[in-house]
């Protein structure tokens, strides 16, 4: 009897070993995990800064053209809320002025994975460069499209006022 509780002894005493050096593993892989999620949590905050401070509208959209996320400065062009992440973009309302095949051009991208640009005029007087390309993984895995919106209202305006002064310029010497 004795020699069995020996024997069970030496048992736990080596599964308590065991349980330890796989303790002591489990606790460096989740230290390892820890730092990456650090990592991430830090990139995943320097990745929203920088679409937030771009100052460029940007919508990305999944394969069903759900929104997945947006930049602030999209909800100037397509009225978007919190609550819109998830829902078809086909729902939301925009804020351009005879610009209705947002849905289509997305899709057609979407087809034939070539980007789409155009400019585009917004009711408030607004011009933006509407760009729209695939959105691709590390992996090159196709998930969805990317849609931005560039304010080039500026150049719209010197572009105008140039052609004016060439007009005018032009009839003058007529």
């Amino acid at each position: 009897m004795n020699e069995e509780l020996q024997s069970t002894n030496e048992e736990l005493e080596t599964s308590k070993e065991e349980l330890q050096s796989v303790n002591e593993e489990l606790s460096t892989v989740n230290a390892e995990l820890q730092a990456k999620l650090t990592e991430l949590s830090a990139a995943n905050d320097d990745m929203n800064n920088l679409l937030a401070g771009s100052g460029i509208g940007t919508i990305f959209v999944d394969l069903r053209f759900n929104v997945m996320r947006y930049t602030p400065t999209a909800t100037r062009i397509i009225n978007l809320i919190p609550s819109d992440i998830g829902r078809p973009l086909e729902h939301l309302t925009t804020r351009l002025k005879s610009y209705t095949q947002l849905i289509e051009e997305t899709k057609g991208v979407l087809e034939t994975l070539t980007p789409f640009s155009c400019e585009v005029e917004s009711v408030d007087k607004c011009w933006y460069t509407l760009s729209i390309q695939p959105y691709r993984t590390l992996g090159n895995v196709i998930k969805g499209a990317v849609i931005t919106f560039v304010d080039i209202t500026e150049l719209i305006h010197t572009r105008q006022a140039l052609a004016a002064f060439n007009d005018t310029h032009q009839s003058e010497h007529a």
